[in-house]
């Protein structure tokens, strides 16, 4: 094994930690340390050159090689079979669409949501039900753990360096959810988005965090009536500079939208017409109108306060996935804005 980085010899776990809060190497959490033994079985288990590059993380472009990305894999406490995961995660967000070095370094409290779907959710264990957002499974934590430390040790996007984030992000230390095939009425989010039906993928968005929408057990209309009254929320950046955003669905709300006959373009179109506010309420709360009016669409008449502004630039900016438990609460992910952090999906390539 070509194997490059450079080797420290500590006594013992603890010595590490030290040694890793020293060097920068976490952003606070503890991490397991990457031992020669993890990193090559690793690199064993993917069947790669430990120098093969992705490409550079933004925004310091630090080279991601198979090795360096290995090591932020170990140190998550990634298992084997979790790493092509992250690597095509890694692959979706060096995609331009992304735009990483803007999600990297705004002031916008943005950072990258991996969406795990298909196959590989039962067989790793990927939690995609009750409490998705939160802690609890070993798959969902590692592996987003991973992408945000390669984000960190490669990127080297720091907060107050590089990373200008006013206020930050929770999901800054792990942010990682899976699809519910099983609730799911609907094409799975990345054979929708253009990946093999009885494949495996990873979709990367750049959002805030999830907005809970008390739905209850309501008919569409009423359902989706509130999903589009928190979507267009003033504060929110799409309902100023566009952009995508996401909503996802709990299994009790798909029950009653697949009894109802709603496919998800239904929704998506429902949803578009409906996340709207005036343009004058927008205009008077936009942190910047010039730039709000360069990604406005040509349509809106910008001298008329009563026009209904959208939220994104039609039905295809709306991603929906479906996740979570028990109870009627779905969730609303809003976007960073047409500078970027745009949904990219990419299938997952197991060795």
């Amino acid at each position: 094994m070509d194997l490059r980085a450079k080797r420290y010899d500590v006594v013992d776990p603890d010595a590490f930690l030290e040694l890793a809060y020293e060097q920068r190497w976490t952003d606070g959490l503890p991490v397991a340390p990457p031992t020669e033994e993890k990193v090559t079985r690793i690199l064993q288990y993917l069947k790669v050159d430990p120098q093969e590059s992705l490409g550079t993380v933004a925004p310091r472009h630090g080279e991601a090689t198979m090795e360096k990305i290995a090591i932020n894999c170990a140190m998550a406490g990634c298992k084997l079979e979790y790493t092509p995961v992250v690597i095509a995660a890694l692959k979706a967000m060096l995609e331009e669409p992304f735009n990483l070095n803007g999600v990297q370094c705004t002031t916008h409290s943005v950072t990258p949501l991996t969406i795990v779907s298909g196959p590989i959710v039962k067989e790793l264990g990927f939690n995609s039900k009750d409490g998705v957002y939160g802690g609890g499974s070993r798959a969902n934590a590692t592996v987003g753990r991973a992408v945000r430390l390669i984000m960190w040790n490669i990127g080297k996007a720091y907060p107050g360096d590089m990373d200008k984030a006013t206020i930050g992000h929770p999901g800054k230390y792990t942010y990682c959810i899976a699809e519910d095939a099983d609730a799911n009425p609907w094409e799975a989010l990345h054979v929708e988005r253009g990946c093999a039906p009885d494949s495996s993928g990873v979709t990367v968005f750049g959002c805030e965090a999830p907005h809970s929408v008390s739905s209850g057990n309501v008919m569409p209309f009423y359902m989706l009536t509130s999903l589009a009254d928190t979507m267009s929320a003033l504060g929110n950046n799409n309902s100023h500079v566009m952009g995508q955003t996401l909503v996802t669905f709990c299994p009790e709300a798909t029950k009653i939208l697949k009894r109802e006959g709603w496919k998800k373009q239904d929704v998506k179109e429902f949803l578009f017409e409906k996340a709207r506010r005036r343009l004058g309420e927008t205009r008077n709360t936009a942190h910047d109108w010039d730039l709000a009016n360069m990604f406005m669409p040509k349509w809106i008449d910008r001298d008329d306060d009563s026009v209904l502004k959208p939220v994104v630039k039609g039905p295809e900016d709306i991603h929906v996935t479906v996740c979570g438990g028990s109870g009627c609460f779905n969730s609303v992910c809003p976007g960073w804005g047409e500078m970027g952090g745009f949904a990219v999906t990419k299938q997952i390539e197991i060795p």
